[in-house]
């Protein structure tokens, strides 16, 4: 066998080998891109323009980030991802964020498919830019099981979501402001809009 021969199969080995190795690679990179959350073709954030100027890019990126975790929770029904965004010392009217779990937790047995739609407006930024508040509007949507069609669990007008800033992350504390009356409930259905 020649030497030239010799180096064909090695290289043709090399070639199988490496093929055989991005192969793999790409699979594992497949599987680990298609196993994160892809977010439901209902969901929608609208956030005023002029936040992101008043924020500055950081702080816009980390409460855009903050709103799409707890979709994320709440998409696949995350319970203790989504009460970890709760600061523990969270209180909206007579809630507080032991009742906001058990909400969750209803809300959770009884539908499926869930998203939501936020229309946001920056009121106020401390000084420090450690305590946010945002005007909101939106929807929450869901599927009654078993039932196979969305409907609107609940909405909110113009709710001040209050978020601070707590061993570095960002935390829901509450709602700021007057109280606003809410036709059909006497509580807010579900604290976190």
């Amino acid at each position: 066998m020649s030497t030239q021969t010799i180096r064909s199969r090695v290289t043709g080995q090399t070639a199988s080998g490496i093929f055989i190795l991005l192969l793999t690679v790409s699979f594992a990179a497949g599987t680990a891109i298609s196993s994160e959350h892809r977010f439901s073709d209902q969901y929608v954030m609208d956030v005023d323009e002029d936040a992101k100027k008043k924020l500055g890019d950081r702080v816009f990126n980390e409460i855009i980030t903050f709103f799409d975790s707890a979709e994320k929770a709440i998409e696949t029904k995350d319970l203790p991802a989504l009460m970890a965004l709760y600061s523990d010392n969270y209180k909206d009217g007579e809630h507080d964020k032991q009742s906001a779990e058990r909400i969750w937790k209803r809300i959770f047995s009884k539908f499926d498919g869930m998203a939501t739609h936020h229309k946001m407006e920056l009121v106020n930024v401390s000084a420090d830019k450690k305590m946010v508040i945002l005007s909101c509007s939106g929807l929450l949507l869901g599927v009654p099981v078993p039932e196979q069609r969305a409907i609107t669990v609940d909405n909110w007008i113009q709710q001040n979501h209050m978020l601070v800033k707590e061993g570095g992350s960002w935390k829901l504390i509450g709602s700021y402001g007057k109280d606003r009356k809410r036709l059909w409930f006497d509580k807010p259905m579900h604290p976190l809009f």
